[in-house]
């Protein structure tokens, strides 16, 4: 399983944004214009894919696709 990509195609998905588009550095707020509550969309939606429960307080470090695919697999190793 590739984390990353499975990543980027769900933040593909609430963005708008194709996959090949998406830089994993760019800032969802700054860059894509997300509010927060499309980042609990995100949150939501990665914890559904990988069946894991993320800790509400990372998601202000969830701010680009690279810390979302980092905090993810600090969970899916666990």
């Amino acid at each position: 399983m590739n984390i990353e990509k499975e990543i980027k195609g769900i933040i593909s998905e609430i963005v708008g944004i194709a996959e090949d588009k998406i830089d994993t550095k760019a800032s969802f707020q700054d860059d894509y214009g997300l509010d927060s509550l499309r980042a609990l969309e995100i949150l939501a939606a990665v914890e559904n894919k990988f069946g894991i429960v993320i800790d509400p307080e990372k998601l202000s470090e969830m701010v680009n696709v690279d810390n979302v695919v980092r905090i993810a697999k600090e969970y899916i190793n666990v």
